[in-house]
């Protein structure tokens, strides 16, 4: 006579596969929630960075200073970051008129978000 049903060896063979399917899931989605996770702080800190780089853009270029760094501890949307300025990271580009800024985004210790720029006076004729 042949039994119906499943052998106790089949039922833990199946328990174990599906087990080990359950773990390598769980190891993908935490790795796609990382990777989710950095994308938002990176664009926090774009959107941080574009906000530094419109403040600027106030001050008459021959206010801002003509070297040096500057940190500044900013929250953003609920998220802590450190505003690196760095004035005239090109010599060249600082005259009497024109600055050149470059500006970080960190996160911890990571850069997240790196830009430079010059900003000269504009005037009318």
């Amino acid at each position: 006579m042949k039994a119906a049903g499943f052998t106790l060896i089949e039922t833990l063979v199946t328990i174990t596969v599906v087990s080990v399917a359950l773990l390598a899931l769980m190891a993908l989605m935490s790795g796609v929630l990382n990777i989710n996770q950095r994308s938002d702080t990176q664009g926090q800190a774009v959107l941080l960075a574009q906000r530094e780089f419109d403040s600027l853009k106030r001050v008459t270029p021959n206010l801002l200073p003509v070297s040096g760094t500057q940190e500044q501890a900013v929250t953003f949307n609920g998220r802590p970051f450190v505003l690196r300025r760095t004035y005239c990271p090109v010599p060249a580009y600082c005259t009497v008129n024109q600055r050149g800024v470059r500006v970080e985004v960190l996160s911890g210790s990571a850069v997240m978000f790196a830009a430079e720029t010059v900003y000269t006076e504009l005037r009318a004729k």
